[in-house]
Protein backbone atom coordinates (compact mmCIF):
# COMPACT_ATOMS: atom_id res chain seq x y z
CA UNK A 1 0.00 0.00 0.00
CA UNK A 2 0.80 3.86 -0.82
CA UNK A 3 0.07 6.49 1.80
CA UNK A 4 -1.59 9.00 -0.06
CA UNK A 5 -3.42 10.94 2.52
CA UNK A 6 -1.55 11.75 5.89
CA UNK A 7 -3.37 12.39 9.08
CA UNK A 8 -2.57 15.68 9.03
CA UNK A 9 -3.73 16.12 5.44
CA UNK A 10 -6.66 14.65 6.59
CA UNK A 11 -7.38 16.98 9.78
CA UNK A 12 -6.43 19.82 6.83
CA UNK A 13 -9.16 18.92 4.62
CA UNK A 14 -11.52 18.44 7.07
CA UNK A 15 -11.36 22.35 8.51
CA UNK A 16 -11.34 23.71 4.84
CA UNK A 17 -14.87 21.68 4.47
CA UNK A 18 -15.77 22.41 7.98
CA UNK A 19 -15.18 26.26 7.17
CA UNK A 20 -17.20 26.13 3.38
CA UNK A 21 -20.31 23.84 4.59
CA UNK A 22 -20.26 26.77 7.86
CA UNK A 23 -20.50 29.60 5.46
CA UNK A 24 -23.91 26.95 3.53
CA UNK A 25 -25.15 26.58 7.00
CA UNK A 26 -25.28 30.52 8.32
CA UNK A 27 -28.06 31.06 5.61
CA UNK A 28 -29.85 27.75 6.71
CA UNK A 29 -32.59 29.13 9.42
CA UNK A 30 -33.14 25.57 10.48
CA UNK A 31 -32.07 22.12 11.83
CA UNK A 32 -30.15 20.17 9.34
CA UNK A 33 -30.26 16.63 8.91
CA UNK A 34 -26.82 15.42 8.61
CA UNK A 35 -27.24 12.23 7.01
CA UNK A 36 -24.23 9.72 6.58
CA UNK A 37 -23.67 7.15 3.91
CA UNK A 38 -22.66 4.12 5.79
CA UNK A 39 -20.56 2.26 6.11
CA UNK A 40 -17.41 3.93 5.04
CA UNK A 41 -18.83 7.37 5.41
CA UNK A 42 -19.21 7.03 9.45
CA UNK A 43 -15.22 8.48 10.50
CA UNK A 44 -15.51 11.41 7.86
CA UNK A 45 -19.02 11.95 9.25
CA UNK A 46 -17.82 12.39 13.04
CA UNK A 47 -14.97 14.57 12.24
CA UNK A 48 -16.69 17.05 10.14
CA UNK A 49 -19.80 17.53 12.74
CA UNK A 50 -17.72 17.90 15.37
CA UNK A 51 -16.14 20.60 13.30
CA UNK A 52 -19.72 22.02 12.90
CA UNK A 53 -20.63 21.70 16.91
CA UNK A 54 -22.08 25.09 16.38
CA UNK A 55 -25.04 24.31 14.21
CA UNK A 56 -28.26 22.25 15.49
CA UNK A 57 -27.25 18.84 13.27
CA UNK A 58 -30.21 15.78 13.24
CA UNK A 59 -28.33 13.00 12.60
CA UNK A 60 -29.59 10.22 10.60
CA UNK A 61 -28.00 6.99 8.22
CA UNK A 62 -28.35 5.17 4.99
CA UNK A 63 -26.90 2.26 3.43
CA UNK A 64 -26.82 1.33 0.17
CA UNK A 65 -26.40 -2.44 -1.14
CA UNK A 66 -25.30 -2.85 -4.44
CA UNK A 67 -27.48 -5.47 -5.75
CA UNK A 68 -25.99 -6.01 -9.61
CA UNK A 69 -22.95 -4.12 -10.34
CA UNK A 70 -22.67 -5.15 -13.64
CA UNK A 71 -26.15 -2.52 -13.89
CA UNK A 72 -25.76 -0.16 -11.26
CA UNK A 73 -29.06 -1.66 -9.80
CA UNK A 74 -28.55 -0.32 -5.73
CA UNK A 75 -31.33 -1.03 -2.85
CA UNK A 76 -31.33 0.75 0.33
CA UNK A 77 -29.93 -1.62 2.90
CA UNK A 78 -30.75 0.50 5.85
CA UNK A 79 -33.03 3.34 5.44
CA UNK A 80 -33.26 6.52 7.21
CA UNK A 81 -34.94 7.19 10.55
CA UNK A 82 -36.46 10.25 10.48
CA UNK A 83 -38.43 12.03 8.30
CA UNK A 84 -36.85 14.72 5.58
CA UNK A 85 -40.18 15.91 4.27
CA UNK A 86 -39.54 19.69 4.17
CA UNK A 87 -36.32 19.19 5.49
CA UNK A 88 -32.77 20.58 4.65
CA UNK A 89 -30.41 18.02 3.98
CA UNK A 90 -26.34 17.61 4.18
CA UNK A 91 -25.30 14.20 2.86
CA UNK A 92 -22.28 12.89 4.05
CA UNK A 93 -19.75 10.48 2.53
CA UNK A 94 -16.40 9.79 2.37
CA UNK A 95 -15.96 9.05 -1.34
CA UNK A 96 -17.51 9.62 -4.48
CA UNK A 97 -16.66 7.07 -7.10
CA UNK A 98 -18.97 7.89 -9.97
CA UNK A 99 -21.50 10.12 -8.35
CA UNK A 100 -24.15 7.17 -9.57
CA UNK A 101 -24.70 6.15 -5.68
CA UNK A 102 -24.76 9.90 -4.42
CA UNK A 103 -27.40 11.08 -7.15
CA UNK A 104 -29.29 7.67 -6.37
CA UNK A 105 -29.71 9.00 -2.58
CA UNK A 106 -30.67 12.54 -3.84
CA UNK A 107 -33.39 11.38 -5.52
CA UNK A 108 -34.72 9.19 -3.75
CA UNK A 109 -34.54 11.78 -0.57
CA UNK A 110 -36.30 14.54 -3.53
CA UNK A 111 -38.98 11.38 -3.27
CA UNK A 112 -39.05 11.63 0.74
CA UNK A 113 -40.02 15.25 0.03
CA UNK A 114 -36.81 16.82 1.28
CA UNK A 115 -36.75 20.58 0.28
CA UNK A 116 -32.70 21.08 -0.07
CA UNK A 117 -29.87 18.95 -0.53
CA UNK A 118 -26.05 19.51 -0.57
CA UNK A 119 -23.71 16.33 -0.90
CA UNK A 120 -20.17 16.73 1.24
CA UNK A 121 -17.10 14.35 0.82
CA UNK A 122 -13.70 13.94 1.55
CA UNK A 123 -12.64 12.59 -1.71
CA UNK A 124 -14.27 12.82 -5.19
CA UNK A 125 -12.39 10.52 -7.87
CA UNK A 126 -11.89 12.70 -11.02
CA UNK A 127 -14.86 11.75 -14.37
CA UNK A 128 -17.37 11.39 -11.64
CA UNK A 129 -20.43 12.58 -13.26
CA UNK A 130 -22.09 13.85 -10.31
CA UNK A 131 -19.26 16.11 -8.07
CA UNK A 132 -20.60 17.06 -3.96
CA UNK A 133 -21.19 20.22 -3.06
CA UNK A 134 -18.37 20.35 -0.65
CA UNK A 135 -15.30 18.28 -0.99
CA UNK A 136 -11.39 18.82 -1.23
CA UNK A 137 -9.24 15.99 -2.63
CA UNK A 138 -9.54 14.93 -6.34
CA UNK A 139 -7.47 11.54 -7.01
CA UNK A 140 -7.87 8.94 -10.01
CA UNK A 141 -10.24 7.11 -11.26
CA UNK A 142 -8.16 3.92 -11.46
CA UNK A 143 -7.22 4.92 -7.70
CA UNK A 144 -8.42 2.08 -4.78
CA UNK A 145 -8.22 3.89 -1.57
CA UNK A 146 -8.50 2.04 1.81
CA UNK A 147 -8.48 3.74 5.45
CA UNK A 148 -10.13 6.10 7.06
CA UNK A 149 -13.58 4.24 6.62
CA UNK A 150 -12.47 2.61 3.14
CA UNK A 151 -12.79 -0.87 2.68
CA UNK A 152 -10.72 -3.59 1.41
CA UNK A 153 -12.96 -6.59 1.64
CA UNK A 154 -14.31 -5.38 4.80
CA UNK A 155 -10.55 -4.74 6.14
CA UNK A 156 -8.16 -1.39 6.64
CA UNK A 157 -11.48 0.89 7.55
CA UNK A 158 -9.79 1.72 10.78
CA UNK A 159 -6.84 2.86 9.40
CA UNK A 160 -6.44 6.83 10.56
CA UNK A 161 -4.66 7.11 6.99
CA UNK A 162 -5.82 6.48 3.20
CA UNK A 163 -4.11 4.13 0.99
CA UNK A 164 -3.67 3.36 -2.41
CA UNK A 165 -3.69 -0.16 -3.18
CA UNK A 166 -0.97 -1.04 -5.67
Amino acid sequence: MQLVFSKDQIKQAIQKIADQVSEYLEQVQEDVHFVTVLREGIHFSIDLAQKLEKYSLIFDYIFLENVNPNNRELAIEKDIFLPVKDKTVLLCSVLIRTGYEISFIENYLRIRGCKQIKTVSLICKKGAYKKPDFYYFLTEPSDYLVGYGLDYNEKYRNLQEIYKIK
